[in-house]
């Protein structure tokens, strides 16, 4: 059985998605106050101005979900959604409090939100600034709406105030220990998953990945492969221009793997694994054609790979696995490099590489 897993630790992106969320939770609980009694008929709310509210809030969240969707790759354009939406949250709460019985507005507990989401993403000045600027816009309100000569209003008014800040400042204080906790678990799991050269995860990720997968129960392919002769390429470039290479390959691997939806790993020294999705053979010499283009048009040294290819389905034991897919590697070595030998006992050799054959003996 599959474990399932939770975890309060978010990336700025899964947290701007809670937001997200909680946004709508709102919008329905404040329809539900100035609509449904007996809320209605006991708060005093401002029933002519709040669809215009109403709309404008859906309209914006619409746009910022699909700004969401588009900004998960985009970390500039994920940092503009979310400082419009830390802004937008500012001018819906003190619109929806001054609709709702100003100071005195049952939707006042959601200004700890607002002073949540500007400290994840601002820190202590986030923390600050928010916090400024609610309670000078706070005070305006009381100001405008409310007699502050008379007691209950003022205490009303600074009371609220006096625990916002003390809530909002240990809250920014836990929340900041909790990022910056959550920021060295990354810095963690990186260094210990990738692989810093190549840029690829690394061998230990490849193994707890490969286990996961075959668990799972869905068919892939395990692609596994190395460097034509790297030794000579060290031997006649030098280690640096060696460790060019790799970083090269590990560049190409990654960029043409995420365009197929397949997952890159340095398997160990020059070698390299990639686990796929189940393709077609159309597919599957597509990208094979695609990868060795790709390695041929490498700059920094003139090199080449072979492949041994396995599927998942015709074993579902690791250790013979991958040992079936190296066999493979083994057989296209031996039978002249730059080619793939299949899981269908297929030899494939790149078109690129019969150009190159056709050249030599013509």
């Amino acid at each position: 059985m599959k474990n399932m897993k939770f975890s309060l630790y978010l990336n700025d992106y899964e947290t701007e998605k809670l937001f997200s969320y909680l946004r709508w939770l709102f919008v329905f609980i404040a329809s539900i106050l100035f609509y449904v009694p007996p809320f209605s008929l006991n708060l005093s709310t401002n029933k002519a101005i709040f669809p215009y509210l109403l709309v404008t809030g859906v309209l914006y969240m619409l746009i910022a979900q699909i700004a969401l969707l588009k900004a998960r790759e985009d970390k500039k354009t994920l940092h503009i959604v979310l400082k419009v939406g830390i802004l937008f949250d500012y001018i819906a709460l003190i619109w929806l409090m001054a609709l709702s019985d100003g100071i005195h507005s049952p939707l006042y507990p959601i200004s700890i939100l607002f002073v949540m989401h500007s400290t994840i993403y601002w820190r202590t000045k986030g923390a600050l600034i928010s916090l400024s600027a609610f309670s000078l816009s706070y005070i305006g309100m009381g100001m405008i709406t409310e007699n502050l000569s008379q007691f209950h209003h003022a205490f009303t008014l600074f009371f609220n105030l006096f625990f916002l800040w003390i809530i909002g400042l240990f809250g920014a204080l836990i929340m900041l220990r909790e990022r910056s906790h959550f920021v060295q678990k990354e810095a963690y799991h990186h260094l210990v998953h990738r692989d810093y050269l190549s840029g690829l995860f690394n061998h230990r990720s490849f193994q707890e990945k490969f286990r996961r997968k075959l668990e799972s129960n869905n068919h892939f392919f395990l692609l596994l492969g190395d460097i034509d002769d790297f030794k000579k390429v060290n031997d006649e470039y030098g280690h640096l221009i060696g460790d060019e290479v790799i970083k090269s390959v590990g560049e190409i691997l990654l960029a043409l793997t995420e365009e197929y939806d397949a997952e890159p790993y340095r398997y160990g020294g020059e070698e390299f694994a990639l686990l796929m999705p189940k393709m077609t053979e159309e597919t599957l010499k597509q990208f094979l054609s695609d990868l060795y283009l790709r390695i041929k048009n490498v700059n920094t040294a003139s090199i080449s790979m072979s492949f041994g290819l396995a599927c998942s389905n015709e074993s579902n034991e690791p250790e013979k696995l991958i040992s079936l897919a190296d066999q493979r590697l083994y057989i296209a070595k031996k039978s002249g490099k730059k080619r793939v030998y299949l899981s269908s006992d297929e030899v494939f050799i790149p078109e690129c590489e019969r150009v190159d054959k056709k050249a030599l003996y013509s």
